[in-house]
Formats: C-alpha cells, structure tokens, sequence
C-alpha cells in the first residue's frame, strides 16, 4: 500500500508542473505583447535636461536618460551609451529640455562646422529640392525643421489628369540653401529656395524619380510631431470643384489655441 503512494500523487505532480509552466509562458506572451503594442522594447537616449543655447560645451549635468520605444528611435539619436562621445562637444543649434539628442545637433571641429557630408547620419542621404512654396514662409524655414513632402503632377495617358501626391512625411531639413543651422552661421537675410533634406536611401529613390516631371511643394509640421499618418490618398480637380469632397477634405480636428 505504501509503494502506490507515489504514483497517486504523481497527476498532481504533474498538474502543479503545468500550470507553472503555463504561467510562465503567459507572462513571457504579455511582456511581448506589451512592448509590441508600445513600438517594441525601449530604448535609452540622451536627452537634454535644460535649455542649451547653440554654440554651447556638452556638460554631463545637461544630459538625462529618456526611454523610447524601439521603433520611434532614428539612426540620427544619440543612444545613453554614447554619453562619452558627446561630452564637451559643442551644441550646433539652441536645445530645449527634455529634447532628444541628436548627432545632427552637434559640432566639434572646423570641418564639421563646415561640412554638411559630417552631419549626415551613416546609412542615410542628403538631397536637395528646389520649390516655389520656400518662399511662402519667409525666412521662417530653418534647419532643424520637420516638412512633409507632395508631388503635383499630370498622371499619365489615358487618365491625364492633374493630382497632387502626400510623398513623403516627416522628413527633416538639413540646410536651407547654405545654412547649416549652426551657431556661427550669418543667415539674416538670405534667401533660398533650395532645401536639403535628410533621406534614407529608398525615400532619396522615390524623390529623385517624382521630381522628373512634377512639382515637388514643402509643408511644415510641429517639430514635436512624429506621426505618420497612413492611408492618405490624391487630391485631384473634383477635390477642389466638388462641393461635397471638398468639404471633406476641410475636416479637421479642433485646434483651440496656438501659444
């Protein structure tokens, strides 16, 4: 009777070993789903823990570790490990606090100061357009900004219409004609209508290719605003002669006040 002892605790055994194991494989499954839904496991970048102005050493004290998720992270951002490298190289352009830090927001030796090829970040490209809405914003187009990109253009034969494309989105402006945006930089006064924009190799592709035939125009965004927003489609000429896709298209969302 004492030898059968074992064998009948063994389902319990066995029933307790599951469900740990269940248990564990369902935490595992919710972590990962947690930082999926966030844009993947965060990462550690540099940021700034105080307005700096331009032209200013990096001091340590300036610096703070600010979490992103994996996928909101750009080549162009300096990760919390590459402290060491930052650390008294002067700041290109006036930082804010709590602004990430980025590779583009610096410089350190007289060719850096001097040369746009240094500020591009590796893997990526610079490119430059030439448009007609530069003007519209004055001299208020800066280095630093962040544009969105649309292609107006004929579509071709038998449909031959004109239609005006969202490109590209969130693309960040390197130069505005020779300014760099740097802190030794004269520009009052300038100005230009070539902007030069920083690409990834596929986006430089698609530019290169939509400025054979068509009209490139240049919007400008919240520097703050990241966001890309899918699913946009062509305006054409009913967008703007029909009433009822016109108004459509003047749907937006409410915005009360601008500081």
């Amino acid at each position: 009777m004492e030898s059968s002892q074992p064998s009948r605790n063994l389902p319990l055994v066995v029933s307790i070993a599951v469900a740990l194991t269940g248990g564990a494989l369902l935490g595992i499954y919710i972590r990962h789903f947690q930082r999926t839904a966030v844009g993947g496991k965060p990462v550690a970048l540099l940021a700034m823990s105080k307005d700096v102005p331009a032209g200013e050493p990096i001091r340590e004290e300036m610096l703070i570790a600010h979490a992103v998720p994996e996928s909101y992270v750009e080549s162009r951002q300096v990760l919390a490990s590459e402290k060491s490298r930052v650390l008294g190289v002067r700041t290109a352009i006036d930082l804010e606090a709590n602004q990430t830090l980025a590779w583009t927001d610096l410089t350190s030796t007289r060719r850096e100061r001097s040369s746009l090829s240094t500020r591009i970040p590796l893997g990526m490209r610079a490119m430059s357009v030439t448009q007609s809405g530069r003007r519209a914003f004055g001299e208020l187009l800066r280095p630093g900004d962040r544009v969105d990109v649309l292609l107006s253009k004929l579509r071709p034969e038998p449909d031959a219409r004109a239609v005006t494309i969202p490109l590209l989105q969130n693309i960040l402006v390197l130069a505005v004609g020779d300014d760099l945006g740097l802190a030794y930089q004269e520009s009052e006064g300038r100005r230009s209508d070539i902007v030069t924009l920083l690409l990834s190799v596929d986006q430089a592709s698609l530019l290169a290719h939509a400025k054979r035939d068509g009209e490139i125009s240049l919007t400008l965004r919240n520097e703050t605003d990241l966001e890309i927003n899918e699913g946009l489609r062509e305006t054409d000429d009913d967008d703007v002669l029909v009433q009822e896709r016109r108004a459509r298209k003047q749907r937006r969302v409410l915005i009360e006040r601008v500081d």
